[in-house]
């Protein structure tokens, strides 16, 4: 019989919540919606599934790490799935930590390779965080080694988030089939 934790539950519940909010104001985010200043004339109501502050979550997601906000509904989904399932989170704080080199490795890689790939923010397809996280890469290593170097921080990042799930999951997906043939 599994051993049941209100506190747990409570949180796993409160995560859930989020993650729905979050998934709704981000599904239905209109670049016209108050507050935002990008369409002319302004729109006096809000659209958002989730209302005016649906509208502004999404906004100040998608500006601040643009595609990363569909990285962290998601995340949170797998995050509430665990918790919902009484699996033990270990090390939490690396797990945390994991998870934020994986955001900023996929908002650079997201604001260098498709800059246009944007819902909505100005500033591009990895919001502000990649903008910045893009623009030092790109400086210091030039496009191609800023990619790579992108790219192995979202690899390195869920390897630390996922207790090497990336691992496993390249294992059964590509050398398995391969030991068939």
């Amino acid at each position: 019989m599994f051993q049941r934790s209100l506190k747990t539950d409570l949180f796993a519940l409160g995560v859930l919540a989020l993650t729905i909010f979050l998934a709704a104001s981000l599904l239905s985010y209109d670049p016209a919606d108050p507050p935002s200043k990008l369409v002319y004339p302004e729109r006096a109501e809000t659209l958002n599934a989730c209302g005016r502050y649906g509208a502004l979550t999404s906004a100040m997601l998608l500006t601040g790490i643009g595609i990363g906000a569909y990285y962290l509904v998601l995340s949170l989904a797998v995050l509430d799935a665990a918790l919902l399932m009484r699996r033990e989170v270990t090390d939490p704080w690396l797990r945390t930590l994991g998870w934020l080199i994986s955001l900023v490795g996929l908002t650079a890689l997201a604001a260098m390779v498709a800059p246009q790939f944007s819902s909505g923010p100005v500033i591009g397809s990895g919001g502000y965080l990649g903008a910045a996280a893009g623009g030092l890469l790109e400086m210091n290593f030039a496009r191609l080694g800023g990619a790579i170097l992108a790219a192995s921080l979202v690899l390195g990042g869920l390897m630390l988030a996922s207790e090497y799930l990336v691992v496993r999951a390249a294992r059964f997906f590509f050398i398995a089939p391969a030991r068939g043939l």
